[in-house]
């Protein structure tokens, strides 16, 4: 065990679980609180909070592994233009209209805007993929927390993993809404500061910029440039899946419902661009780099951050550094966790099993959903072996190929009708499953298939059938009202 590191690591997870205490009063007081945070966070705070949960262990680990095996350009183009171009049309497409929508129908999940915009059909699906594919994004997240937390503590995975999944089931039940984003506010801070100036330190460390870079690609001749083993298509389809799940994700939309009014929401989704854009081209550049030079023979590439930190941070700076993982796991995951609660007891238990519920009782079905998740995914983690990057990247594509297209469909085509939303979300998510399975298209590609198959079945599905009633065009033009 390494006793500065270790001690850095407890006050980490005490922090984690005093601000849910904190905030446990404020949630106990009914939905609005525990899932909306009462619509109270500012811009700065939300925009962290943002950042935040995008950010998480693939971004640590998986995707700068990546950036190691393959090159500096693949993950920055993925991840640092992908979502910084996926914020600024959050911005200017949807961010007004869906904080319209919460604060006019007192809801916060995006099943509930597919319902009222299209029908409780295309809500119903998306609440089960979203209870499919948030689960199975968690458990690398957990993977990866299992990595750090063996490093510091010298404990088994089995046990580390088991640790951090009783922590962050822990701050989310006792919290909710508002513990999650002041933790994720804080996270968002210290993983920002530990990968960009873990990569500036490296840079200082190898002579400046242009000094370690061409040691790095003396290791990595297409660290800088088109990896001859990766496919033009697979850069551009990871840029594009990148930025469609930014656009709709279940767990981010959710931000844009808490803050205070549309403009502070408006003002977070710039700022998040602009640390993302940063902290993938000037974070990854560094430390990928550093990696290479160090270790220019690592096996196992998911560990690329941890070999870069280990030889230039001192202990405490080792602590911390290895805090910035478990910032970015945590609040990926909780952020994930909350959602599918809020998911299952809004749109599956008020709705189809007890309508006549009461506030409390909803709240508490949503809490059990997510121990039971928590759970699940823990025991999972364990015995999962893949890339962390790789499970990854094909759930950030899964969930833009269903949601991206029916959302701004719904959201700024006052023609498309219950059918097409229903055809969009399930034939953009079958044709994406489709396309990977029977490998047609490079890795990572596959949703250069599934969002135009996504796209046609909003148009086919809302052109041969019915308009919608006029309540729901009214709906939609009241959205769009300053």
């Amino acid at each position: 065990m390494k006793l500065t590191e270790s001690v850095v690591f407890v006050a980490y997870f005490a922090m984690c679980i005093g601000i849910a205490l904190y905030f446990r009063k404020v949630a106990s007081r009914g939905e609005t609180a525990y899932w909306g945070a009462e619509r109270s966070i500012g811009a700065l705070v939300n925009a962290v909070g943002l950042f935040s949960t995008l950010v998480s262990a693939a971004s640590f680990l998986g995707f700068l592994g990546l950036a190691y095996r393959l090159g500096w350009s693949l993950t920055t183009m993925a991840f640092g233009v992908g979502s910084t171009l996926g914020f600024i049309l959050c911005m200017f497409l949807s961010g007004g209209p869906l904080r319209r929508f919460s604060e006019l129908r007192g809801k916060f999940t995006l099943s509930s805007f597919f319902i009222e915009r299209y029908n409780t059909s295309t809500g119903l699906i998306t609440t089960f993929f979203v209870l499919i594919l948030f689960p199975a994004y968690i458990v690398p997240q957990l993977m990866g927390a299992g990595l750090a937390t063996t490093y510091l503590l010298g404990v088994e995975f089995t046990y580390a993993v088991i640790i951090v999944g009783v922590i962050y089931a822990g701050y989310v039940l006792i919290g909710g809404m508002l513990s999650v984003t002041w933790t994720d506010f804080i996270q968002g801070i210290l993983m920002f500061l530990c990968m960009v100036g873990l990569s500036l330190v490296a840079i200082a460390h190898f002579g400046g910029v242009g000094s370690l870079v061409g040691k790095a690609a003396a290791v990595n001749p297409f660290y800088l440039g088109i990896h001859p083993r990766v496919s033009g298509w697979t850069y551009f389809g990871m840029s594009v899946g990148v930025m469609t799940f930014v656009l709709s994700s279940p767990h981010l939309i959710m931000r844009l419902f808490i803050t205070r009014d549309v403009n502070q929401g408006r003002a977070a989704l710039s700022i998040t661009a602009v640390l993302s854009l940063v902290f993938h081209l000037l974070g990854y550049l560094g430390v990928a780099a550093a990696a290479l030079v160090i270790a220019p023979k690592l096996a196992k590439i998911d560990n690329t951050y941890i070999v870069v930190m280990d030889e230039l941070f001192s202990p405490l700076f080792r602590g911390l550094a290895v805090a910035g993982i478990l910032a970015a796991i945590m609040s990926t995951t909780s952020g994930m966790l909350l959602a599918a609660g809020a998911e299952f007891s809004n749109n599956l238990y008020r709705r189809f099993i007890r309508p006549e519920a009461t506030q409390a009782q909803a709240l508490w079905v949503g809490k059990v959903v997510i121990l039971v998740i928590a759970a699940l995914t823990t025991t999972l983690a364990v015995f999962q072996t893949q890339s962390i990057g790789v499970i990854v990247g094909l759930l950030v594509e899964g969930t833009g190929s269903a949601f991206m297209v029916p959302l701004l469909a719904g959201l700024w085509w006052k023609r498309a009708n219950a059918v097409g939303g229903l055809l969009g979300v399930t034939g953009g998510f079958l044709v994406f499953l489709l396309v990977h399975f029977l490998k047609v298209v490079p890795m990572f590609a596959e949703i250069l298939v599934s969002l135009p198959a996504s796209l046609l079945a909003v148009v086919i599905g809302s052109l041969l059938t019915a308009a919608p009633p006029p309540e729901t065009i009214q709906f939609v033009e009241v959205l769009h009202r300053a």
